[in-house]
C-alpha cells in the first residue's frame, strides 16, 4: 500500500471524469510531455482525460547533416497501425483547444557556426513542424549554443519563418543555464510564447555527484537561492521577463542518490554515485523519512539511499502549484507522463500528479506581487466559518493583523476556544513563522457571541472580572497572540450601567496585560450613537477601535436596508447609519483618527420581500419577511458573482449611498463589491484613519472561482488604500529618494498671467523640466519661438538654484521620417550629438524625450540603440557634480510597453514619465482627468494610472524609474444634454484647458455641482448650463502623491507651474497644487 496521508489528497480515478473536458484557452498553461523511448509505441487513449493546454512530443535532435532526427523509430506509419506521430496528433480529437508542440533538444554539443547557420537550422525546425501539422515548436537549449548571442537570431528566425509559429514557440531552459543568460532573457522572451523553466538541472547539479532536492521551492540553510523555484522566478522577473511568459517545469516522481548516511544527508552534500531519476510508481510504496517544508519535497531514507520526491499531496507538489498560481505566472508543466504512475499502482488512479495540477492550478493575473514599500493597517478576520481556512492562500503583506476567533466567555470566568479555532490559530502561527520580513500579528477576538447578560455577570462582579482577566492573559500567552479584541457587540449596550462596566473592565485589563499586548475594541453602531463608550477611557486603554461599519443594518429588521452604506443618500431611512456618520461621530468625541478602523465584510445580507417590488426607484424601506429559508441565503462573494450572471437578477448601484444591491424576484441582497470596497479604502485613507478591517475573509472567493480573482474585496482594498508615509531621507544630493519634478512651460511675452522664470519656486522642486524644444527630421533642434528661446537663456542665470534643469524635447516629424532617422546609424549618431550640443550652452543637465507617438515595433531595436548612444553621449564629460540625464515621457495608452521598447534600456534611464491623460479616449465624451484607479463605463474598465503602472511593471519596468505627472490644469467641455451628465456622456468635440486661477472662480458659479469619484480618485464638476469640468484638486493630488510613495515610484511631477495659480488669485497662496505634492510626509 502507498503511504497513508496522500491518497486522500489526490482525487483518484473518479476525478478524471470531471477533468475530461478539454482545457480551453486561458491565461495560464499546463504543459504535458509525451516522451516515448526510441523503440516504444504508445496508446494516446491513456491521455484523453488529461486537462493539459499544451502537449509536447519529444525530443527530436539535429543531425550533423542538419536534418531533424525523428523522436522515435516508429514515428511514421507502421504496418496495420498509425505511427507514433499520428497517434500524438490524434490528441486534437479529444483536446481541440490544446496546443500540440514538436519538442526539439539542442544540447551543449550542438553549435551555431554563424548567424546564417542558426537561421538555417531554425527554418528546418519550423518547416518540419509545419509539414507534420504541429502547432508550434518547444525548443530546449543549453550550453554555448544558448549563451551565444546568435541564439536570439535563431529564435527570431523561427518567429519570422513562413511557418508562422511566432506565437507558438516555447523556449525551455534549466536553472543551471538560466542564471548564465539572465541578462538577455528579456530579449529572448519577446520572441516566444513562453519561457519554460525546466527544474531538472540546477546550478548545484553541475557537480553530478551533488545531492539535490527535486524542484526545491524556497531557500533554506542547505538549499541556495539559485537552486529554488522562488529564486529563479525572481531572477527572471527582475531580468524583464513578463510573469505571464514564465512557465515552471516540475518533475514527476523523484531522484535517488547513494550516500553514506541518508539520515543526515542534505541538499548539496556529496553522493557516492550519480543520482538516478525514479518514477512515482517506484517510490510511492516507501514510507517518508522527513518533509523539507522549505523545499516542499518529501525525503525517503533507506540504508544508503537518499531520495527526494514530489509526492502529489498538499505539502509537497501542492504547495508548489499554489505558489505558482498565487504569483500569477504563465503556467506549469510536468516533465513526464510515463513517470507519473500511468497505471495507478499507487492507489490514487492514473497520473495523480497531473490530476492534482488540474485541480489546483488557477489562471490568475499577477497583480499582487506588487508588494508596497510600506504595509498599511489591514485587519483580516478569520472568525465564524473560518475553521478550515488555509492561511497559505494569503500573501504576507495583505494583512497587518489576523483576527482569529471567536473565543467565548463562560459563566465560570473561563475563556473557551473551540478545538477548531485552536487548530486554526496553530495553522496561522505556523504560516507566520514560515514568512520572511514583516509578519502579521495574531489578535484573539473575545466575546462576540456573548449576550449582555453574560457580559454583565462576568465584568460586573469584581472577583469574576479578576478571574476573567487572568484567564485572558493566560490564553494570550498560550496562543502566542499579539493582542486581543474585546467585542461586546452581539447586542447594543442598552443599559447605562453597561458603559461603566465596560470602562472598568478595559481599565483593569490594560493594567494586567503587558504593554506589548495590543487591546482592540470592537464598537457596535447602536451603542456608539447612544453614547455608551467612554472616550476618555478608550483613549487611555485602547490601541485601535474597530468601528463595525459592516453592521449598520440587519436582515432581522422588518424593512430593506444596507449593512454598509458609505454615505447618507436620500433613499436611506436612517442617515446616521453610514460609514461617514459613524466615523464623524467618533472623531467629534475626541478619538484620534489614527486609532479608528473602518470595517467591510465579504458576507452579503439577504432578505425576502413580502411582495415583489413594482417601483424600481425604491430600494430601502421595502417590507421584508421575518422568515428567511436556508436555501435563499447568499453567503459569499462567489455566490454573488454567480447570481450576477443570472439574467433574472437585477443589480443596482446606488451612487448616493456608495454601495450595491440586487433583486431577484422577492429576494433582496445587499453586499459590498470591489467598487464599494475601493470607495471605503480611499475615503478612509484620505481622512487619515488608521486602516480597514475585512470581516468574513473565508467568504471572499478565496479559490478565485467566481470572479477569477481570489479575495476581490481584500485585494481591492490593498490596491487602493494608502498609508501615512514619509519619503526616506537621502544622503545623496543628486539622487533624492523621492522627486518633485516641476514642469515649466516657456511662455510667450503676451501671455496673460505669465510666470516669469525668476518666480519659479526652485526650493520646492528637486528638478525643473522646461517645455519644450522641437526636433525635426534633419536632427535640427530649436525652440518654437524667439521669445521662448530668450526665456530659456534667462533660465541659465538661475541654474545654481536647482540641482536639476532638464529640457523637454518633442519629436516634430512624421512616423516615416522618424523611422528613417532611427534606421540609420549615422543619423542616430548625429541626433545624439545635436541634443548634447543644444543643451550644453544653455546649462541644462538633462533631456526628456517626447517621441512616444512615433516609436513602434518596427523601430524598437534601433530606438533602444539610440537611447544607449544618447545615454553614453550625455555621460561623456558631464557638466556639474550630478552629471547629465536622459528621461522618456510616455502615454498611459502605451500599455504594451515591450512591443515598442527595450525595457532593460528604459531601466537605465533617469525617469520614465507617465504624462497626464483623459478617459475615455474619445473626443466627444465627458472626460475624467488622470484617474488614479479604473473608471467603469458601461461595464468596461478604462485605463488608469494604477493599471498603467501595473502593466509597465509586468513588462519589467522598475517602479523606481516611473515619475507620475499630475496636471495643475482642468479641462472644460460642453455636454450635448445638460441633464445627462457623467463620465463618458456625449459632449461637443471641442474642449478648453483652464488653469487653477480660473478654475477656482468657475467652481464658485451658481448652479455648479462638484463630485469626487472616490473609487477612481478623480474629480468632476457640472453646471446647469451643461458645462463639464474635469480637474485634479488638492485632495486627489495629495492622494496620488501618497500612492507614489506607497508604490516606491521615482516621484511626482507637476504639469505645469504656469497653470498652478502662481499669483495666488484663489486665496490659497501661490502654487497650491505644488504645495500638496511637495510635502514629503503624509
Amino acid at each position: 500500500m502507498p503511504p497513508g496521508g496522500w491518497i486522500s489528497l489526490v482525487l483518484g480515478p473518479l476525478v478524471l471524469l470531471v477533468l475530461a473536458t478539454d482545457a480551453k484557452p486561458s491565461t495560464c498553461a499546463f504543459y504535458c510531455f509525451v516522451a516515448p523511448s526510441r523503440k516504444e509505441t504508445f496508446d494516446v487513449a491513456f491521455y484523453k482525460n488529461l486537462s493539459c493546454t499544451h502537449f509536447v512530443y519529444g525530443f527530436a535532435r539535429i543531425r550533423p547533416d542538419m536534418s531533424l532526427n525523428p523522436v522515435t523509430s516508429r514515428d511514421s506509419l507502421q504496418l496495420m497501425s498509425p505511427g507514433n506521430m499520428r497517434k500524438f496528433l490524434g490528441l486534437r480529437n479529444t483536446h481541440p483547444h490544446a496546443t500540440l508542440l514538436l519538442g526539439v533538444h539542442l544540447t551543449a554539443n550542438d553549435v551555431f557556426q554563424d548567424i546564417r547557420h542558426a537561421r538555417r537550422i531554425a527554418e528546418i525546425i519550423a518547416t518540419a513542424a509545419k509539414q507534420k501539422h504541429f502547432d508550434g515548436v518547444f525548443v530546449r537549449m543549453e550550453g554555448p549554443i544558448l549563451e551565444s548571442t546568435v541564439s536570439q537570431q535563431f529564435l527570431s528566425a523561427i518567429s519570422l519563418s513562413p511557418s508562422s509559429l511566432s506565437s507558438l514557440t516555447t523556449l525551455a531552459i534549466t536553472p543551471r543555464w538560466m542564471w548564465r543568460v539572465a541578462n538577455r532573457l528579456h530579449e529572448l522572451a519577446d520572441l516566444v510564447e513562453h519561457i519554460y523553466l525546466d527544474m531538472e538541472e540546477l546550478p548545484t547539479s553541475e557537480d553530478p555527484y551533488a545531492v539535490t532536492h527535486i524542484d526545491p521551492l524556497s531557500q533554506s540553510e542547505s538549499v541556495p537561492l539559485e537552486d529554488t523555484i522562488v529564486g529563479c522566478t525572481d531572477r527572471m522577473l527582475n531580468s524583464g521577463v513578463p510573469a505571464d511568459k514564465i512557465v515552471i517545469g516540475l518533475n514527476s516522481g523523484g531522484r535517488t542518490f547513494k550516500v553514506r548516511d541518508p539520515t543526515s544527508t542534505v541538499h548539496g552534500d556529496v553522493a557516492m554515485q550519480i543520482g538516478t531519476r525514479r518514477s512515482l510508481q517506484d517510490v510511492c510504496q516507501s514510507s517518508p523519512f522527513a518533509m523539507d517544508t522549505r523545499a516542499a519535497s518529501t525525503v525517503l531514507a533507506s540504508r544508503t539511499n537518499w531520495t527526494s520526491v514530489n509526492f502529489p499531496k498538499e505539502q509537497s507538489l501542492g504547495k508548489k502549484i499554489q505558489w505558482i498560481t498565487q504569483e500569477g505566472l504563465g503556467g506549469i508543466g510536468l516533465s513526464s507522463l510515463q513517470l507519473d504512475d500511468p497505471k495507478g499502482k499507487c492507489g490514487a488512479g492514473p497520473y495523480p500528479s497531473h490530476t492534482l495540477i488540474a485541480k489546483l492550478l488557477r489562471c490568475r493575473t499577477r497583480d499582487h506581487h506588487r508588494q508596497p514599500s510600506a504595509q498599511c493597517t489591514r485587519l483580516c478576520y478569520l472568525d465564524e466559518g473560518a475553521e478550515h481556512f488555509d492561511p497559505h492562500a494569503l500573501q504576507p503583506h495583505w494583512c497587518s493583523h489576523i483576527v482569529v476567533g471567536p473565543a467565548d466567555i463562560q459563566f465560570t470566568d473561563a475563556v473557551e476556544v473551540t478545538p477548531e479555532v485552536q487548530n486554526l490559530i496553530v495553522r496561522v502561527n505556523k504560516w507566520i513563522q514560515e514568512l520572511d520580513g514583516k509578519r502579521p500579528k495574531v489578535i484573539l477576538s473575545i466575546g462576540a457571541r456573548q449576550t449582555n447578560d453574560v457580559w454583565r455577570m462576568e465584568v460586573g462582579n469584581p472577583i469574576k472580572k479578576k478571574n476573567l482577566i487572568s484567564n485572558i492573559k493566560t490564553l494570550v500567552r498560550a496562543m502566542n497572540a499579539s493582542g486581543v479584541e474585546i467585542s461586546w457587540t452581539l447586542g447594543a449596550l442598552d443599559a447605562f450601567v453597561d458603559s461603566t462596566l465596560l470602562s472598568q473592565f478595559l481599565t483593569d485589563l490594560r493594567t494586567v496585560l503587558p504593554r506589548s499586548v495590543s487591546i482592540i475594541l470592537a464598537a457596535n453602531p447602536s451603542s456608539s450613537f447612544s453614547g455608551r463608550y467612554d472616550v476618555t477611557v478608550v483613549k487611555k486603554t485602547i490601541d485601535l477601535v474597530v468601528l463595525q461599519t459592516h453592521r449598520l443594518h440587519s436582515n432581522q429588521q422588518s424593512v430593506t436596508g444596507h449593512h454598509s452604506a458609505m454615505f447618507a443618500g436620500q433613499s436611506l431611512l436612517d442617515s446616521r447609519m453610514t460609514v461617514e456618520s459613524f466615523v464623524k461621530d467618533w472623531v467629534s468625541r475626541g478619538i484620534p483618527r489614527d486609532r479608528l478602523i473602518v470595517s467591510v465584510t465579504a458576507v452579503p445580507t439577504t432578505a425576502n420581500l413580502l411582495l415583489e417590488r413594482t417601483d424600481t426607484a425604491q430600494v430601502f424601506g421595502l417590507p421584508t419577511s421575518p422568515i428567511l429559508t436556508q436555501s435563499s441565503q447568499i453567503t459569499s462573494q462567489t455566490e454573488i458573482c454567480k447570481l450576477l450572471e443570472d439574467n433574472s437578477t437585477q443589480p443596482q448601484w446606488l451612487n448616493d449611498v456608495g454601495a450595491p444591491v440586487l433583486f431577484r424576484g422577492t429576494e433582496f441582497v445587499a453586499f459590498d463589491n470591489e467598487r464599494s470596497a475601493k470607495i471605503k479604502a480611499t475615503w478612509t485613507s484620505l481622512n487619515n484613519l488608521a486602516g480597514l478591517a475585512i470581516h468574513g475573509l473565508p467568504f471572499d472567493n478565496p479559490e478565485g472561482e467566481c470572479p477569477d480573482r481570489p479575495f476581490p474585496i481584500l485585494q481591492s482594498i490593498i490596491d487602493t488604500q494608502v498609508c501615512s508615509l514619509c519619503a526616506a531621507e537621502s544622503d545623496s544630493k543628486c539622487s533624492p529618494s523621492f522627486h518633485t519634478a516641476c514642469n515649466y512651460r516657456l511662455p510667450e511675452y503676451e501671455e496673460e498671467q505669465r510666470l516669469d522664470p525668476s518666480n519659479i519656486p526652485f526650493e520646492r522642486c528637486t528638478e525643473i523640466i522646461v517645455e519644450h524644444a522641437i526636433i525635426d527630421a534633419n536632427a535640427t533642434i530649436q525652440f518654437p519661438s524667439e521669445q521662448q528661446k530668450e526665456i530659456a537663456q534667462q533660465l541659465k542665470s538661475l541654474r545654481s538654484r536647482t540641482r536639476g534643469m532638464i529640457l523637454s524635447m518633442r519629436c516634430a516629424m512624421d512616423r516615416d521620417e522618424f523611422a528613417q532617422m532611427m534606421l540609420s546609424a549615422a543619423k542616430r549618431l548625429k541626433l545624439a550629438g545635436s541634443i548634447r550640443s543644444f543643451i550644453d550652452p544653455l546649462a541644462f543637465n538633462g533631456v526628456e524625450l517626447r517621441c512616444a507617438h512615433l516609436v513602434s515595433k518596427a523601430t524598437k531595436m534601433q530606438f533602444a540603440r539610440f537611447l544607449r548612444l544618447l545615454n553614453k553621449e550625455m555621460k561623456t564629460n558631464a557638466t556639474g557634480e550630478c552629471g547629465n540625464t536622459v528621461s522618456l515621457r510616455l502615454s498611459a495608452w502605451q500599455s504594451n510597453l515591450r512591443s515598442a521598447y527595450d525595457v532593460m534600456v528604459l531601466n537605465t534611464l533617469h525617469h520614465i514619465v507617465l504624462e497626464p491623460f483623459t478617459v475615455p479616449p474619445l473626443p466627444d465624451a465627458a472626460f475624467a482627468h488622470s484617474p488614479l484607479f479604473s473608471v467603469d463605463i458601461d461595464d468596461e474598465r478604462i485605463t488608469s494610472i494604477d493599471s498603467t503602472i501595473q502593466n509597465w511593471e509586468k513588462a519589467g519596468l522598475m517602479r523606481s524609474k516611473i515619475l507620475l505627472q499630475v496636471p495643475a490644469y482642468g479641462m472644460e467641455q460642453l455636454l450635448l444634454n445638460s441633464s445627462d451628465h457623467g463620465i463618458g456622456k456625449p459632449t461637443e468635440r471641442e474642449y478648453a484647458i483652464i488653469g487653477q486661477a480660473e478654475l477656482c472662480q468657475r467652481l464658485k458659479y451658481a448652479g455648479t455641482t462638484r463630485e469626487t469619484h472616490w473609487d477612481s480618485m478623480s474629480v468632476n464638476a457640472y453646471t446647469t448650463g451643461g458645462r463639464w469640468i474635469s480637474i485634479d484638486d488638492q485632495q486627489t493630488v495629495k492622494y496620488k502623491m501618497r500612492y507614489a510613495l506607497r508604490e516606491g515610484l521615482a516621484g511626482v511631477g507637476l504639469m505645469s507651474l504656469n497653470e498652478d495659480d502662481h499669483m495666488g488669485t484663489c486665496g490659497s497662496g501661490a502654487f497650491p497644487i505644488l504645495r500638496s505634492i511637495a510635502a514629503k510626509c503624509h
